[in-house]
């Protein structure tokens, strides 16, 4: 079998399995036809003000999330970034989740800062934690929003896996020779010998920390586009957070689908059913793709512009060499 045989059947392997993985999840909603007729299409005009409200707050989650990643490069020895620059090079890189694989994103986060004078390890480090710090605040919060689902809309047994992914938070995150360990597979994995960088024993509790408010600031987000449709019931912020997050984790974990998309969708329904019903939860899980991919295209489109007009100007502080 040639190279473009290949390469093609794996994509069909992929675009296969994403397609059945999201099927068995939707499938086990159990929405007839019927009940997608007789939702009211009127009902889901969002109402402006928390529709907007939630793009706000997305925004705003993004902004600090950059932030993040250049004070790790700062932390771990790299070189200022100017916020223009940051913002471009990280919504950039976000493209590359459309890839399969999970790496594309970390690996062009990492080249693109190299070509704004951050060293190679420096770049690829920071990728890699910000990324593993991330994970681990997401899971967090899926945790916690789980265990309070728990009694009003969820099953008992899903406390003990709750209290699992805590644990796996803790070791992955809080104990230095376990994110040691993630760095040095990281760097064999990309093909670089460099030291990993030095972390001390409290660097894994502050940066989950400083990584929760990303995932809160999401949570909150997608409670007020639920909030904003009046077909939808009282947003149920445990729920809310908890369940996005915990798509997210689910879709991340499907190494086959780009963006995780269909998973994330069919793992968010599942998870707000109780609260919205299975017919809702499919449109709102849909609906919060659209919300989200939109939100940030936003920051790409404002950094590009800029970086437009810089070249044009010929600028060349504000040009990625």
């Amino acid at each position: 079998m040639n190279a473009a045989l290949k390469r093609g059947a794996g994509w069909a392997l992929r675009l296969a399995l994403t397609v059945a993985v999201t099927y068995f999840l939707f499938r086990s909603l159990r929405i007839s036809w019927s009940e997608i007729a007789e939702l009211d299409a009127g009902s889901w005009r969002p109402r402006p003000l928390p529709f907007v409200a939630s793009l706000l707050v997305l925004l705003a989650v993004f902004v600090y999330a950059v932030t993040l990643w250049v004070a790790m490069m700062k932390r771990l020895g790299g070189p200022p970034l100017p916020l223009a620059d940051a913002v471009r090079i990280f919504f950039l890189a976000n493209l590359g989740r459309y890839l399969p694989g999970k790496v594309w994103q970390l690996a062009g986060l990492a080249y693109l800062a190299s070509k704004r004078g951050v060293s190679l390890p420096v770049a690829t480090s920071s990728a890699v934690l910000g990324q593993i710090f991330s994970l681990g605040a997401a899971a967090c919060l899926a945790a916690v929003g789980l265990a309070l689902g728990v009694g009003s809309g969820y099953p008992r047994e899903l406390l003990p896996w709750a209290l699992a992914l805590l644990v796996l938070v803790a070791v992955g995150t809080l104990v230095p020779a376990a994110l040691r360990l993630g760095l040095r597979i990281a760097f064999k994995l990309g093909g670089k010998g460099e030291e990993v960088p030095t972390i001390d024993n409290w660097f894994g509790a502050r940066w989950l920390g400083l990584y929760l408010p990303v995932w809160l600031g999401y949570g909150i987000a997608f409670g007020l586009l639920w909030a904003s449709f009046p077909a939808l019931p009282p947003v149920f912020w445990p729920g809310a957070i908890g369940a996005l997050a915990a798509a997210y984790l689910i879709g991340y974990a499907a190494l086959f689908a780009p963006a995780g998309v269909g998973v994330r969708e069919g793992a968010l329904a599942l998870l707000l059913a109780p609260w919205v019903g299975a017919a809702a939860a499919g449109v709102l899980a849909v609906i919060a793709r659209i919300w989200m991919t939109v939100g940030e295209l936003v920051p790409l489109s404002l950094a590009g512009g800029a970086w437009a007009l810089a070249r044009l100007r010929n600028d060349p502080e504000t040009m990625v060499r």
